[in-house]
């Protein structure tokens, strides 16, 4: 083998052992505090590997399964049974607030809880759409898609940054609804709890591919950027208890 190959080789093995970012579930806490739903915290961390500060799109704290997860700002969890990956849309579900955890841990969505819940999510959420349309006219914006407004403010809202060697823990609070047989269109899968069953979370980080929800100017900035980055990053994978 000539040695310039032989370096190269060498430098492509040492680059893909080194990702600029490290992801590691730490603890999964489950709660068992609800009658026909159990509650899990992920506690993970990322960890930003290089000399550089770096930044990227990402909603830390929900999640999304990896069969439904395109174009999504949330960590992708892939759910694996003795080793085995299973692409099931399940068993977890994805909530951007606090207020969206407690409305689901309700059972009777006909209460006067769980309407009074929902009216001041819904509340909540019509005050910040008209905030982010006053500040993005009061800042010269000429767009009038109240919607496209709204999501382009979303995203520049989850803007991580990590400064050099910087840890970023982070808890991913969501539950499940003890439902063991998931389907994935005609597929249908099954979690026993005598299996061994593992979560493993995937930062598939991404710029371009938002360009809809970004102006020109918005997205040259962005891709100008070499300290802004896309790219996949696994973490390990973690046990799950799924027992009763």
């Amino acid at each position: 083998m000539k040695p310039i190959f032989f370096f190269l080789l060498i430098s492509f093995a040492t680059l893909g052992q080194n990702p600029k970012l490290a992801v590691k579930i730490d603890t999964i806490v489950t709660l068992n505090s609800q009658n026909y739903k159990t509650e899990y915290h992920i506690n993970y961390h990322i960890e930003n590997k290089t000399n550089t500060e770096l930044s990227f799109f990402l909603m830390p704290n929900a999640l999304i399964a990896n069969t439904a997860s395109s174009l999504s700002l949330y960590p992708v969890y892939k759910m694996y049974q003795n080793g085995v990956f299973e692409d099931m849309d399940g068993p977890f579900f994805e909530y951007e607030t606090e207020a969206e955890l407690e409305y689901d841990k309700i059972e009777d969505k006909k209460s006067p809880e769980a309407l009074k819940l929902a009216k001041e999510f819904q509340d909540s959420q019509t005050t910040i759409a008209m905030e982010y349309y006053k500040k993005y006219k009061e800042n010269g914006g000429e767009s009038e898609d109240f919607q496209w407004v709204y999501y382009r403010q979303k995203l520049f809202n989850n803007i991580v940054t990590l400064k050099p060697k910087e840890i970023k823990n982070c808890t991913i609070k969501t539950l499940w609804n003890k439902n063991r047989y998931i389907k994935n269109g005609d597929l249908e899968y099954y979690l026993d709890e005598k299996n061994k069953i593992e979560i493993e979370l995937i930062l598939d980080l991404k710029t371009v591919l938002f360009k809809d929800q970004l102006s020109v100017e918005d997205l040259k900035k962005i891709t100008d950027n070499p300290n802004f980055i896309s790219g996949v990053f696994i973490s390990n994978k973690a046990v799950v208890d799924f027992k009763e």
